[in-house]
Parts: structure tokens; sequence; C-alpha cells
């Protein structure tokens, strides 16, 4: 019981600072899609949710990088410094190249980008304008995710959580006086959110002066195989962000095509309070993430299955507060984005948000699994799982739910799609406790 107490303990203050972490990381999306709707109106609101999608792919390549790197760096610091102050230092050096990629998109491709996101003849110029800004500031956005990763990590997780609430909290002050005071539009909501990065990045540079610092540059050759294992690794926790980028771009497009520019703006609503949600599940995630590599390590298997089992039930706690919350403030929820009381917008927000937030019942379980198996050194159940529900089965399920049932097919679906994932999770999960028990693993 005083080990058990012990760990919960542990795993309270590491879940804690990372629902603070990740849900500071989302405000500045609350904060953009505000006060854009408050300059611009729901049109503003459907061009942060066009937009969407790019901010999924470079924070999910920091994931991609930063959570593979990290737990890989935290297997190999147990046994050989050295090869874990390579592996930060290799993957800094990618970090960069990734980053100086989109600010190049930014520079000669943002138009292509634009159509692509889905923008028309109305979102275009908007459009523009906003995604020209943030991909100037790409490496920000991946390296954010990056560093923050590995300081996690390297036990820094209460510089990691400071770093994204005073960030967030800046960003929100920075919208109010580009958007607002100084009617910057478009623009001055990309300035302010890139911004955000930038500070929390600041923030975080005490701990690689700090005697506790691990994360130190040394020299080395590119190691082929132990990058690949890190792309095993983080694979998941990229796949699982950009899932959310394709799922709203797919929803974007469904809502075009069923109800216009109008239905994209309610789906905007709805998705801009799916995703703080989500971004509390990937808190709980990611706060058990360096407790349970480290007991995977030690082979403490019977610590493993607690902090999984801690985890899915704050999860899942935190889902029931969300949607019980939704369901009794749901007006407010609209009228805070929909200052210009569009109607339409209304009855359609009204009318799905309810439906569409169901879900949460379910994904707050399966966003802790996904980061979990790939935590045991199990990225291989993870990528499928994350294919299965991040790509295949939106592509099975809206189309077919939007002819059968309409819009509000459309707004049913991602039920369906939760519901189905955490089934095969559960079976999943079934077979890997027998393994875990016999899984003997090297990292060379």
């Amino acid at each position: 019981m005083g080990i058990e107490k012990s760990l919960s303990n542990e795993l309270s203050k590491y879940v804690f600072r990372g629902i603070l972490s990740t849900v500071g990381a989302s405000i500045y999306v609350l904060a953009d899609s505000y006060f854009v709707a408050k300059s611009i109106g729901v049109l503003g609101v459907a061009v942060m949710n066009l937009s969407m999608p790019l901010f999924n792919i470079m924070e999910g390549l920091g994931l991609l990088l930063g959570m593979g790197g990290g737990t890989l760096f935290t297997f190999y610091y147990l046994k050989n410094k050295k090869k874990a102050q390579e592996i930060y230092t290799q993957i800094f050096i990618i970090g960069i190249i990734l980053g100086l990629f989109f600010m190049l998109c930014g520079v000669l491709f943002p138009e292509k980008i634009a159509y692509l996101l889905g923008a028309d003849q109305s979102t275009f110029r908007y459009t523009l304008e906003y995604i020209k800004i943030i991909l100037l500031f790409g490496p920000f956005f991946v390296f954010n995710n990056l560093i923050l990763s590995f300081i996690r990590n390297d036990f820094g997780t209460k510089i990691a959580m400071f770093a994204m609430i005073i960030s967030s909290l800046s960003n929100i002050f920075l919208d109010w006086l580009l958007i607002i005071k100084l009617n910057y539009g478009m623009y001055g909501a990309g300035f302010a959110t890139s911004f955000s990065p930038i500070i929390s990045i600041l923030i975080t540079l005490p701990h690689f002066k700090s005697k506790n610092n691990n994360l130190k540059f040394i020299k080395t050759n590119l190691n082929i195989k132990r990058l690949f294992k890190v792309f095993n690794i983080g694979l998941p926790s990229f796949l699982t962000e950009l899932s959310t980028g394709v799922g709203i771009f797919i929803y974007n497009w469904v809502f075009l095509t069923v109800s216009g520019n109008d239905a994209v703006a309610a789906y905007g609503i709805a998705a801009n309070v799916l995703l703080v949600a989500l971004a509390l599940f990937t808190g709980v995630a990611q706060g058990i993430q360096p407790i349970v590599s480290h007991q995977y390590a030690k082979r403490n298997f019977i610590n493993i299955r607690f902090g999984l089992r801690f985890g899915l039930i704050i999860a899942e706690f935190l889902g029931i507060i969300c949607l019980l919350f939704v369901i009794f403030n749901t007006n407010i929820i609209i009228d805070f984005f929909n200052a210009a009381s569009n109607n339409t917008v209304v009855t359609m927000a009204t009318q799905g948000i309810k439906i569409l937030l169901i879900s949460l019942l379910f994904s707050s379980l399966n966003v802790v699994f996904n980061i979990f198996f790939s935590a045991i050194n199990n990225s291989r159940i993870s990528i499928f799982m994350v294919i299965i529900r991040g790509y295949i089965l939106p592509l099975l399920v809206i189309l077919p739910m939007a002819h059968i049932g309409g819009i509000i097919g459309v707004w049913s679906s991602l039920l369906i799609i939760e519901i189905i994932s955490f089934i095969i999770e559960i079976l999943m999960w079934k077979k890997i406790q027998i393994k875990l028990k016999y899984d003997n693993f090297k990292f060379n």
C-alpha cells in the first residue's frame, strides 16, 4: 500500500502538470477563435478551423521527435548517458531541418496550401493572411513540442508546465492587443499565436543551465538505427496529432458539401471545445508516460498496470466533466464564438455540439491507451490503433453517415468511430498483458 500511495502521488503530480501544459497549449486556439470571431465574425471561426490541420502537422512532427526521442532518452539514460545525449543532439538537428522546411513553404507556397485546406472565395484572403504568418514561424511550433517532451523526460515537468501556461496567457493578451485594439485582423491572430511557442521556449531555457540538466549536445555521428527507434516510438503521438487534423479536414469538407461555411463555423465551435478536451486527455497520457517508461525500464509490471489504470480513471472523469459542462452551458459556449449572433450557426451548433461531444466518454480512454502502448515499447500497436481510429474509420464512417443521416449523421459519426476504436483497444490490451510478462527488450 505504501508503494502504491507513493506511486499514486507521483502520478498525480505528473498528470496535473501534464494537463496544465497541454491545456495551456490549446488555449491559444480558443483565444484566436474568440477574438477573431469578435473582429471578423463567424467567418473567422471557419477560417481558424480550416487552418487547424496545419497546426496538427507542425506540432505533430514536434511530438514525433520529442515523444520518441524523449522516451528513448529515458531508456538510454538509465544505462548509458552518452547514448542518451547523442539521441538528443541528433533529434535537435532534425528539428531544425523540419522547421526550416515549413518556413520555406510559407514563403513559396502559401496560396496553394490555403486552397488545399479548403479555403473558398469568401475565406481565401483571411486564410492566406493567417497561414503565411504561421508557416514563417513554423520552426518554433516544431521545437516547442520537441523541447518540452525532452524536458519532461529529464525530470523538468514543472518548468514545462509553467512554460505552456505562461505562453498561453501571453497569447491571450497578444490576441486582445493585436486583433481588437490594433485591429490587425488575421495577421494579428497569426502573430499572437506564433509568439506563444517562442515565449514557451524562452521560459524553458533555465532548465538547460541547471545542475540537474542532462540535455547536452555532444559530438555524434548520425545513427540511422536509433533514429528509426525514435520514429517508431514517437510515431503514435505524431499520427494521433495528425489524425486530429485529418479528421478536422474531412469534417470541414463534408460540412462544406452538406451546408456550406455556416456549417463549418458551427463545427468550428464544437471543434474548439473538443480540442480542449482532447488536450486534457493528452495531458493525462503524457503525465503517466515518463513514469510508465521508467517502470518498464525497471520491469515493474505491477506498477505499469497501476499507472495505466490511474490514467484511464482520471481521463474518463475529465471526459464526463467536460460533457456535463457542455450539456448545461451549450448556449453560453456558442455565444462565446458567435458574437455576430448568426442564427443559422446557432441552430446548427446547438443541434450538433452535444451529439459530437458524447464521443468524449470514449476518446478519453483511447488517447491514454495510445500513448501508454508506446511508453511500454509497444509502439506497433499504438501505430495500428492510430491508423484505425484516425484515418481508416473516419473515411469509412463519416461519408456514409452523411449520406444516411445528413448533417445529423455527420455529427454522430465521431461517437461511432471512438466506440469501435475503444473495443479494439481493449482486445489489444488483453493480448499485451500476457506478452508484457515475457517481453525482453534491448536498446543498442
